[in-house]
């Protein structure tokens, strides 16, 4: 009997120290409760050969956040108009920008059902609704303070908003950026850190997985460092997965984070298919766009997910999950 109050009060004391832990880091719990649950699909995406490039017309220099409508319809941010428009994939047609009459720039935009939240350079955050004009326009209070919004994306498996955050450059405080939940449906952001990206974690990744990034020297007080330059612009979640993609402005690179906030993976884009790559999203396929400003030839460079299968002799090749 002793050993089984002993047993009891060690486990209890272990469950205190981890809540505490977790206090501590202040995470957003509900998320990672639900985090082991997401569903993971396996497959590749090749980014060296597109399934297709979709021309800008003529006038258009580039967009500078994108996500879906629909299949086959974007909505674009045109950031020196500071502008909506819809781009149809298919037809390579534009619209008219959408009537919504903001007064403050448009920083990112995510949409979830038929809803766009825009977050402005104010930290408020607005609703827009069909018809999508002004008319249908809500607009919320502040919402991150003095902290400055580098992206914004849905995640679906938990109706949240994140939203990627730019920190001051500190040599002995290696966390660059950090991301937060958006509670949609209470319209409330959640103060703790989902977690914090670090250029450390990022370059000890490329170390031990043998992938050579770029590195840039720069001085800070007296010390002159070279290290992985990492400035994100757009962020999205791969619907398949549920891995968090993270494009940085510098040497064309994606960093990809499972869901706990660990790096997976790297990519360089080739610069000869991706001279200079604005925005990412991906498509509910798990097909990833990139919104590519190039001055000759903008475009929306479209990459295939493709889905790894294996062999089953009774049922032949089945999708591996």
């Amino acid at each position: 009997m002793k050993k089984q109050y002993f047993f009891s009060f060690v486990l209890a004391t272990l469950s205190f120290i981890a809540a505490k832990s977790l206090q501590k880091v202040g995470v957003e719990n509900y998320y990672y409760e639900k985090a082991t649950t997401f569903l993971k699909e396996d497959g590749f995406l090749n980014l060296t050969q597109p399934n297709r490039i979709s021309l800008l017309p003529m006038g258009i220099e580039s967009f500078s956040d994108i996500t879906f409508l629909d299949s086959t319809v974007l909505i674009c941010l045109q950031e020196d108009k500071n502008s909506l428009v819809l781009f149809d994939l298919y037809s390579n047609q534009v619209s008219s920008p959408l009537n919504i009459n903001l007064p403050n720039k448009i920083n990112d935009f995510s949409r979830i059902d038929s809803t766009i939240i825009l977050l402005d350079d104010e930290s408020r955050v607005h609703f827009l609704l069909p018809p999508y004009d002004s008319t249908s326009l809500v607009t919320e209070s502040d919402v991150l303070g003095s902290w400055k919004s580098s992206a914004t994306c849905i995640h679906e498996s938990t109706r949240r908003m994140f939203i990627l955050t730019q920190n001051n450059f500190d040599i002995d405080n290696p966390v660059s950026n950090s991301i937060y939940t958006y509670n949609i449906s209470k319209r409330k952001l959640n103060e703790n850190v989902l977690f914090n990206i670090s250029i450390s974690d990022i370059e000890l990744f490329a170390l031990e997985n043998n992938i050579t990034i770029p590195k840039n020297k720069s001085t800070y007080l007296s010390d002159t460092v070279s290290q992985f330059i990492f400035n994100p612009i757009a962020m999205t979640v791969h619907p398949k997965t549920n891995e968090i993609y993270i494009l940085s402005s510098e040497n064309r690179s994606i960093v990809v984070f499972n869901q706990f906030g660990e790096v997976i993976d790297i990519k360089i884009l080739d610069e000869k298919l991706v001279s200079n790559p604005r925005a990412i999203t991906f498509h509910p396929s798990g097909d990833l766009l990139i919104s590519n400003s190039d001055l000759m030839s903008p475009a929306i460079v479209r990459i295939k997910w493709n889905k790894i299968f294996y062999s089953n002799p009774t049922h032949g090749l089945v999708p591996v999950r």
